[in-house]
């Protein structure tokens, strides 16, 4: 992916977070919705966990393992609505979050595998040199580059899943687009991080992250993704949205938005 010579105008964090905060409220049912369907998948694995952080043993584990097999592909199925959000695509159904999985669940089960093991080896290997280097200074190189290493995938991270859904790439291309895009774009990708580390931290407090909390980071990342495109491509993908003079919201309207999001008039 290589920048147009015309094109240099570069992805705005004002842009993405205002399109990320004014979807989500535009579309909370569709995120609320979706968001429950990966946390039915979740439950599971949370159980399992639980159990395990009271008896560990190698069944427990294999079903843990088990478990992810079922959360991981719903992340695809939420990341195609968010996108679909991000891009002003309105006409969004229920069997779009299933298509998703069904198009998407190996790479998006490959990638959630990498998005656990390597920040679990990364700070399994900050720990180890970390004490060795008490004893050794040289293992100070080592821990320097465990750190290196967690940042930049941190910052890869977020264009995974949106390149999955968009972009016809294999999983090796995907990984290394994925890390020349947040070094290319490193000061925008870095407030970004910083920003999803911020709504991770309140919705996991507050319990909202099984409510809503996955569907927004998804919807943020979709529109960072959505910023960063047009420096490539030179062309804006959200599709205007003309809203004409309507009239008040009726007792309705808000039911209809509450409980069937994917309907429409």
């Amino acid at each position: 992916m290589q920048p147009d010579s015309q094109v240099t105008k570069k992805p705005s964090l004002a842009r993405a977070i205002k399109f990320t905060l004014g979807d989500a409220w535009h579309n909370a049912g569709k995120i609320i919705l979706s968001n429950l369907f990966w946390t039915a998948t979740f439950i599971p694995c949370l159980l399992v966990g639980l159990k395990i952080r009271e008896n560990f043993s190698p069944l427990w584990l294999l079903l843990l393992g088990g478990s992810f097999l079922l959360t991981s592909p719903a992340l695809a199925g939420i990341f195609v609505i968010s996108r679909k959000i991000a891009v002003k695509e309105y006409e969004i159904e229920i069997k779009d979050f299933f298509a998703g999985i069904k198009e998407h669940w190996k790479k998006s089960l490959i990638f959630s595998f990498i998005c656990v093991i390597i920040p679990l080896v990364a700070g399994f290997s900050l720990m180890f040199y970390g004490e060795l280097s008490k004893t050794s200074f040289l293992s100070i190189i080592p821990w320097v580059i465990s750190v290196w290493i967690l940042i930049f995938f941190f910052l890869a991270q977020i264009y995974l899943f949106p390149l999955m859904i968009s972009q016809k790439m294999g999983i090796r291309g995907i990984l290394k687009t994925s890390l020349l895009l947040a070094l290319n774009n490193i000061g925008f990708t870095f407030l970004i991080f910083l920003f999803e580390l911020v709504i991770l931290f309140l919705c996991s407090i507050t319990g909202v992250i099984f409510l809503a909390g996955v569907s927004i980071i998804a919807l943020l990342q979709s529109n960072t993704f959505v910023e960063v495109a047009k420096r490539y491509t030179g062309k804006e993908i959200r599709k205007e949205v003309k809203i004409g003079k309507a009239g008040p919201r009726t007792l309705r309207d808000v039911i209809r938005d509450v409980f069937f999001p994917w309907k429409y008039d």
